[in-house]
């Protein structure tokens, strides 16, 4: 078992375990624990020996009401802290206790609400919704009200035959709804669609039909949202007396006059000698500076992300993503619908992610532990459009050189995490194109601190070592050289890294943080080929980062556009402003070629000759389209 659990339960108590799963395994599992006057919810999963566990205790009256709760932090070995969240129902009111502060409210209906939750407190919060008229309450101890949404009715085969369930969403303040799968007397049978979800053992077989009915929902609330959103301007557009920023040449060229017919630049030139389409819609651009839309190369769909991520994606600017981890039916299909246009979302390019089997695997399906299943991975990613291979953290070094090759003869790049037993030298000869993740180039140099006394994530090894690192010293130094010689390119996701220096250990955050901050100038000045990417951290912050680190506005700039598009192959399209090209651009009020916070002043996205306002696209993205 992956818990051990220390709880002291009566004998003739009712247990159900269900377990988690990612990607058909298990890794992990939820115990529910009930006797006469309690329930025990014990969660636990390991995600790449990281994890959650966390435990929540209700107690229940004689009619098998909750009467009170409380939400306990928990290690991985099971023991289990102080409640600093709990609740209990007297009479008409409730009183709260959160982090140590007392406070009651009036019941009136409301729920009572934990702070963390796992999947069995949200069918819980299902059925207080469903029994109310209005399918609606208050969330105590606050003011925002959740609605119970029965999306779908359906029965499905389980190991006990078919039975009836239902996928009741939860809509709270208008934000993407969160759900659980119930069966008809209220009780939870799974999760919703993630990397780790929490199933009954006996409809462990219906996983697929579940994820089937909730990707048909999501699709739908994609659409709808593609539908609301107002388009500024579309088909002829004149864009006129604008500065266009040359990112090749990185010079300001004034009171220019854009011609985009469709989704491409028809014409390009100064005002005076510039002829207007008849009939264009114009916008005036006057004073404005406008840019090439920016790429994001390192990002992450997951079935939500039409609705929420991907609209603010444009409102800053991004107007093309490279997805890093998608499980690949949902970055196939939001990769199509995105580049058709059916979704509003940047242009999206898929790396088709690959791992190895032990336990410290990642979230994903695609598994290898042969030459021949590396390959045929490859081959499959290939077929689907794929145009890169990351690699993860357990990929055996062995498989490298073959998926290398293959990749490479498919003329597609290969990057990735640097696999256990690998230094970031050794992986980029044998075959990796680009780094993900500048915390390896720390990593790399303490190799024993990601084994002993125990395996341990990169991610926090790095944010110990990077701080003790000369990163002008002779060790980095060589690793730089190195990266120069077989023209690596870095996808550092450097604001990931970022600590908060405000903290208790600001001392050792600020030391962090100035690492991060020299090794960008390092492999800039090396010229190592840099590309912008978040990791779900943020856009301007990472761009701002390369400017605090030293880099010229102007250079920022080409490192988010014309530079990620050489690193993909795509520069007689995208990455730059000329005619021919696809209308992925900017108007911005501002300079952001002199101050690259200026990119924070956004008034218009075009993405492919559909111009959208900043603000409409995060009205969206703020607005539920659920039903």
């Amino acid at each position: 078992m992956l818990l051990s659990l220390a709880l002291a339960v009566v004998l003739a108590a009712d247990t159900l375990t269900y377990p988690v799963i990612n990607h058909a395994h298990q890794a992990g599992e939820m115990r529910v624990v009930r006797d006469a006057d309690s329930v025990v919810v014990t969660y636990a999963h390991i995600d790449r020996n990281r994890g959650r566990w966390l435990q929540t205790r209700y107690t229940i009256d004689a009619s098998g009401q909750v009467i009170g709760g409380e939400h306990r932090a928990m290690t991985r070995a099971g023991v289990v802290s102080t409640s600093a969240d709990r609740f209990r129902i007297d009479g008409d009111s409730v009183r709260f206790t959160r982090n140590g502060t007392d406070r009651v409210v009036a019941r009136e209906g409301g729920f009572f609400g934990l702070t963390d939750r796992t999947p069995w407190d949200l069918a819980l919060l299902a059925q207080h919704l469903l029994a109310t008229s209005t399918r609606s309450a208050r969330m105590l101890p606050g003011t925002l009200t959740a609605r119970a949404e029965i999306a779908a009715d359906t029965s499905v085969q389980t190991s006990r035959g078919r039975q009836r369930v239902r996928m009741v969403m939860i809509h709270l303040s208008g934000l993407t709804p969160q759900g659980a799968w119930i069966d008809t007397q209220g009780r939870l049978v799974a999760g919703t669609v993630g990397w780790f979800i929490a199933v009954h053992p006996d409809f462990v077989e219906a996983l697929p039909t579940f994820r089937a009915i909730e990707t048909r929902y999501r699709d739908a609330a994609g659409i709808a949202m593609a539908q609301r959103i107002p388009v500024a301007a579309q088909g002829t557009v004149v864009i006129r007396n604008a500065d266009v920023f040359d990112v090749a040449q990185g010079v300001l060229v004034p009171r220019q006059m854009i011609v985009v017919q469709g989704d491409r630049i028809t014409a390009m030139g100064p005002v005076a000698s510039t002829r207007a389409p008849r009939g264009a819609t114009v916008i005036d651009a006057t004073g404005k500076t406008v840019v090439p839309g920016m790429w994001d190369m390192h990002t992450h769909y997951q079935l939500t992300s039409q609705t929420s991520v991907e609209p603010r994606h444009l409102a800053t600017g991004v107007t093309t993503v490279r997805d890093m981890a998608a499980d690949t039916d949902v970055g196939v299909s939001h990769r199509d619908r995105a580049n058709s246009g059916t979704l509003v979302a940047p242009r999206s390019i898929l790396a088709g992610f690959i791992e190895g089997p032990p336990l410290w695997r990642g979230p994903s399906a695609v598994i290898v532990s042969t030459e021949a299943e590396a390959r045929a991975e490859v081959i499959r990613y290939d077929s689907l459009g794929y145009k890169q291979i990351k690699l993860y953290n357990v990929v055996h070094p062995d498989l490298v050189p073959t998926i290398a090759a293959e990749a490479h003869n498919r003329g597609m790049r290969l990057s990735g995490h640097i696999p256990r037993g690998l230094s970031v030298s050794a992986a980029i000869r044998l075959g990796f194109d680009e780094v993900n993740h500048a915390a390896f180039l720390f990593a790399t140099l303490y190799p024993d601190s990601l084994f002993v006394p125990e395996m341990r994530a990169y991610s926090l090894v790095a944010s110990v070592v990077a701080r003790n690192t000369d990163v002008d010293g002779a060790a980095m130094s060589a690793l730089i050289a190195d990266l120069k010689a077989h023209h690596t390119v870095i996808d550092g996701t450097f604001n990931l890294w970022m600590q908060d220096s405000t903290g208790a250990d600001s001392t050792g955050a600020r030391a962090n943080n100035l690492a991060y901050l020299r090794l960008i100038k390092r492999l800039y000045d090396a010229g190592i080929t840099l590309v912008a990417g978040t990791d779900g951290s943020s856009y301007n912050a990472e761009l701002e980062a390369y400017e605090m680190a030293g880099i010229p506005a102007a250079a920022v700039l080409r490192i988010a556009t014309l530079d990620a598009a050489r690193v993909m192959g795509d520069e007689a399209n995208y990455g730059s402003i000329a005619v021919g090209k696809v209308a992925d651009l900017l108007i911005i009020d501002g300079r952001p070629q002199e101050r690259i916070g200026d990119l924070r002043k956004i008034e218009l996205v075009m993405r492919a000759g559909r111009a959208y306002k900043p603000a409409d696209l995060l009205s969206a993205a703020n607005t539920s389209v659920y039903r």
